[in-house]
């Protein structure tokens, strides 16, 4: 009894601790001379890398733990001076109103094209000064949200997200988490089933960040097809900024952008870019990491905020109108920056390009955001989820429960679809039933290629061997004659490049090894796989291969000098005074394999196999290789030993056998990777 008391009483120490975390501080920002809002300010405490936004309306709230008060409060947006204010915690309520920022640098705006361009050049120049040299680390929020052709919102997720990224001094994508998350449906499961899936959203902390990505507007070697001009001067943190404009050159079809940079005019450093794809640009379908498929329009804003004297990524938006007229519209705000070294997210954690928001959120609770930090809704999102609180669905909407039922319905739905009987009336949207128990979710089945090289080794044994090899015309006149030797090895080293379809767990492979070394090796296969997951962590997976294999494989047995002149063999017209010999054989085997693969990242694993070839047709060939042309002329030409105008001997008898094992084992290793 003692014990559950003291156990007790420990819990609720360590719950009142956790509400006693942090203060919440709410305001509003306005324009002290008109009064009006000032939407999309940035508020936060700066020193500690810490911060959200305003809304539409100019209202923010704040977050701040109590191990940082009592701290400084600032508030930051482009054309006003910065407020600074000291809280405590005391602090409850702020009603700010912000003075506007004037310059005197107008005279600079009238400006040549060239001395703009040097502008974004000397920018460009200074980024390893200006943003970070390592990895970084960063909590965010995020919200995707989805609108019919008629501008009804249908779909609303949201989410607290861990972000690694890389360093600036390279464009490798970072890595993304899911802290926790939830969604809303704001239509009923059927009509949520017909929406188009959307994927990487999760990801615009990494793919908007247009500085990391050297996007092309900033890029040097696209100037000729930009034209750039000074649009205003502004400030930010009481330094003065240019506002440089950018549009599509005349006639220029890789200018495919158009917008405005803002970069500081003392730092040189990048703080704001706002740009839309063009009409022409949104032609190119595949334009990761700004965006994929068949858009009418996209439109992004990104700016940065300053955290020890190095400028990190604050806020991305993207706006874009599907095929359908839908807008699909992706928004992350940098929340919280963590100081120390970054480490990669732990490979489980890691939310996949492939991989929908919607299949990752997070379950509810009462507190849900708890301590973190969120961007506001937009006026128009807001009043959507109040038309619902309205109609009384809000129990429907942030119910803890509703997403686990949303999940069991579509299930539903998709067994329906394969001929099980299934009441679909019985998961009502809103119920406040509690279902009986969460059963684990499916894994879905996926499909998509994945591409795949290394180093093998293919352990054939061939004997050392001494042959002659003669080529005749019609007339049985000589043509070429070579007394060659062949070597003895154990084995050929070649490179597989195989493409991976898979639909689940079945794989249809082809692959291709070309030669390797002075060898001739050239394989073809085609095949079925089946793949098993070994691993509910870091994945393992196990996959057996069954291919039919087609493979050339001669050896070199000389250099023959050609004194009778052009000739053709097998409709090839060899010119050269110089001819390489090889002799080998072509045969079809039957290709079992076994491999075993480790997940690097979402889209990267390592692999080993082991092949055992089977032979079921084998013929003679010999190989004639011109060297001494170019090498795009050289013929290259494999004739049957049992052809007439072919004559191999050994020790002036006929020879026509296989020098070679080809009852062979292969070891493979490598990486493949999803395309």
């Amino acid at each position: 009894m003692r014990t559950l008391l003291c156990w007790l009483f420990c819990l609720s120490a360590f719950l009142s601790t956790a509400q006693d975390y942090y203060i919440t501080i709410k305001g509003t920002i306005t324009d002290a001379e008109d009064g009006k809002p000032v939407s999309y300010a940035h508020v936060g405490i700066p020193a500690k890398g810490i911060g959200t936004i305003t809304s539409y309306s100019g209202r923010f709230t704040l977050k701040v733990p109590k191990v940082y008060l009592p701290a400084s409060l600032e508030v930051s947006f482009l054309g006003y001076k910065n407020y600074r204010k000291k809280i405590n915690v005391s602090t409850q309520q702020l009603d700010i109103r912000l003075q506007r920022s004037f310059t005197d640098l107008q005279e600079i705006i009238v400006m040549d094209e060239s001395r703009v361009e040097d502008i974004i050049r000397r920018a460009v120049g200074r980024i390893p000064d200006n943003y970070p040299r390592k990895p970084s680390s960063s909590i965010g929020f995020y919200r995707e949200s989805k609108t019919d052709k008629n501008d009804k919102y249908v779909y609303l997720a949201e989410g607290v997200l861990e972000l690694y990224k890389t360093s600036y001094k390279n464009a490798k994508e970072g890595q993304t988490r899911v802290i926790q998350g939830r969604q809303i449906a704001l239509i009923s499961p059927e009509e949520m089933l017909k929406q188009s899936d959307f994927y990487s959203g999760h990801l615009s902390g990494h793919r908007f960040d247009f500085v990391k990505n050297r996007e092309d507007f900033i890029d040097e070697k696209y100037f000729p097809d930009y034209k750039y001009w000074i649009q205003n001067i502004t400030t930010y943190n009481d330094r003065p900024v240019y506002m440089i404009s950018f549009d599509q050159e005349d006639n220029s079809p890789r200018g495919r952008m158009k917008g405005t940079i803002y970069i500081d005019t003392l730092s040189y450093a990048f703080l704001r870019a706002e740009f839309e794809i063009l009409p022409d640009g949104l032609r190119k379908i595949n334009d990761y990491p700004l965006y994929t498929g068949r858009w009418k329009a996209n439109k992004y804003v990104v700016q940065y905020q300053q955290f020890n004297d190095k400028w990190y990524l604050k806020e991305a938006l993207r706006e874009g109108r599907w095929r359908d007229g839908g807008i699909y519209t992706n928004e992350y705000l940098v929340t919280e920056l963590k100081e120390g070294r970054a480490r990669p997210l732990r490979y489980n954690d890691r939310v996949g390009r492939e991989e929908s928001f919607l299949e990752v959120t997070g379950e509810y609770d009462e507190d849900f955001w708890k301590q973190y930090n969120t961007a506001p809704l937009g006026s128009e999102l807001q009043e959507t989820v109040q038309q619902l609180q309205n109609n009384q669905k809000a129990q429907e909407v942030f119910d803890s429960t509703f997403m686990a039922k949303l999940q069991k319905h579509r299930d539903s739905l998709a067994v329906a679809q394969n001929g099980s009987a299934v009441d679909k009336a019985s998961y009502k949207i809103g119920s406040s039933m509690r279902p009986k128990q969460a059963k684990k979710r499916k894994r879905r089945k996926e499909v998509g290629m994945r591409w795949r090289t290394g180093i093998g080794v293919n352990r054939l044994l061939t004997t050392a061997t001494a042959l002659n090899v003669t080529f005749q015309d019609k007339d049985q006149q000589t043509i070429l004659s070579l007394d060659g030797n062949i070597e003895a090895q154990d084995y050929e080293i070649f490179t597989p490049y195989d493409l991976d379809l898979f639909f689940g767990p079945w794989i249809i492979r082809w692959g291709i090894s070309p030669e390797y070394f002075k060898n001739i090796y050239k394989e073809h296969s085609f095949g079925v796989g089946y793949e098993l997951r070994l691993s509910q962590r870091r994945p393992f997976f196990l996959r057996g291969f069954v291919q039919h294999s087609h493979i050339i494989h001669a050896l070199k047995l000389g250099q023959a000098d050609n004194s009778y002149g052009d000739f053709k063999v097998s409709g090839d017209k060899f010119k050269s005074d110089k001819i390489n010999v090889y002799y080998g054989s072509e045969r079809h085997n039957l290709k079992t394999s076994l491999e075993l693969a480790v997940g690097l990242s979402p889209a990267t694993q390592l692999f080993f196999s082991a092949t055992y070839m089977l032979p079921f047709s084998d013929k003679r060939i010999i190989y004639l290789w011109e060297r001494d042309r170019l090498f795009l002329f050289r013929r290259r030409v494999r004739v049957p030993v049992s052809n007439d105008q072919v004559v191999v001997s050994q020790n002036e008898v006929r020879f026509d056998r296989s020098i070679t094992d080809y009852n062979s084992f292969i070891f493979t290793i490598g990486f493949a990777r999803r395309m």
